[in-house]
């Protein structure tokens, strides 16, 4: 306790320049944090997609036949399939999307078993012919309940004409392992297809599931190679590659995130060192007291690593802080990453890296001013030589 004082001196003694160093260091570790928290959500984005699930997708855009699924059901190591049909309508408002899954619900959700949802929703869904089950964030955007009805309007999508599209909400659905998961609502496959005006009797993707991921290559080839000669073939990846596939065309955020933070800390990096150093140069008379009234050289440096670790640590936790506040609404304001940010709070992965920069960070930067500390002459020193 009988340093801090000492400490808390030294960091004051320039009060303009420590607040503009500690200000500098908020925004690096604020631009860490969201930058690194992008990082940490693509890869959790790739780990959340399973090499034993294989998405079926149409190769040059022409929907796939409902019937490929007993083709695809025949390849061998493939256990089990499910198909999708995406459909997108506006609620009340144009700006309000809301997408819409047609498949087969038992199918779906067994293998899409990241969605939790009751066995009583799901029997109610199946019997319910316009029946939907909406992922818990719509309800809660929407304030939607059980037993309501939800009117999506698309025109120019129906048999009969009509542009509304009307459905019985029977059950509410969550995604524990992605909350920013984009949010759907499932409906039944039979009906979708009976009312619309387009492409009957065909699905926007089929997701087969193998016995063995190892095979996952292999049984993508077979598909592929079944129907490469049909009037619709199929592109088929396991869903991390298909992950992968879709991040890139965003872009390489990952290399350009990781060379912005690079450059960001090597900044912090030499503005701290510099700091300190002429802090140091500009109380050599101080510290030479110091070692008069008997300090030794080995307190005398962990008062200067303390006061850069002070002031490093201090301004990463308000830096951190604030882009764990912020990093949520990231999404919002980047279309394109939408899906794999979310809403969803920064990983505590970032935080804990970033304290620990923080400490590398105080620790380099006080190492030139406390070799410059043990050159110090106490004579030359005291006599400002």
């Amino acid at each position: 306790m009988k340093y801090l004082p000492l400490i808390w001196y030294g960091l004051w003694r320039k009060p303009v320049r420590t607040l503009l160093v500690a200000l500098s260091l908020i925004v690096g570790f604020l631009l860490f944090g969201v930058l690194d928290g992008v990082n940490s959500a693509f890869d959790q984005a790739t780990q959340r997609s399973k090499l034993d699930r294989l998405l079926v997708d149409p190769r040059f855009g022409v929907p796939l036949p409902l019937s490929y699924t007993e083709q695809i059901r025949r390849i061998p190591r493939v256990t089990h399939v499910a198909w999708t049909q995406f459909f997108g309508g506006a609620y009340q408002n144009p700006k309000n999307n809301v997408v819409v899954v047609a498949t087969e619900p038992r199918s779906f959700l067994k293998m899409r078993d990241e969605y939790v949802v009751s066995p009583e929703a799901v029997d109610a869904l199946v019997k319910t012919r316009t029946g939907v089950i909406f992922l818990d964030k719509l309800v809660q955007r929407y304030g939607w309940k059980v037993g309501d009805k939800v009117t999506l309007t698309q025109p120019g999508t129906r048999k009969d004409g009509s542009a509304d599209w009307t459905f019985d909400v029977v059950g509410v659905m969550s995604n524990p392992t992605n909350p920013g998961a984009f949010g759907i609502g499932l409906i039944n496959y039979d009906y979708f297809d009976e009312a619309r005006s387009f492409t009957p009797g065909t699905v926007g993707r089929v997701i087969a599931r193998v016995n063995d991921p190892a095979r996952s290559v292999e049984v993508a080839r077979a598909i592929d190679k079944l129907f490469e000669s049909s009037a619709a073939p199929t592109r088929t990846k396991n869903e991390n590659e298909s992950a992968r596939t879709r991040l890139a065309v965003v872009g390489d955020v990952s290399k350009f995130t990781r060379a912005v933070i690079g450059a960001v800390f090597f900044a912090l990096l030499f503005l701290t060192g510099n700091t300190m150093l002429q802090s140091v140069r500009e109380r050599s008379a101080e510290l030479a007291t110091l070692k008069v009234l008997g300090f030794s050289d080995t307190s005398v440096l962990l008062m200067i690593f303390a006061e850069t670790l002070l002031v490093c640590s201090v301004s990463a936790v308000v830096g951190l802080a604030i882009a764990a506040v912020a990093f949520p609404q990231a999404g919002e304001y980047i279309p394109s990453l939408v899906a794999y940010l979310g809403p969803q709070p920064m990983a505590t992965s970032v935080i804990v890296l970033g304290l620990v920069c923080a400490v590398v960070i105080a620790a380099l930067s006080a190492l030139l001013p406390a070799w410059r500390t043990l050159r110090i002459k106490v004579v030359d020193a005291l006599a400002a030589r």
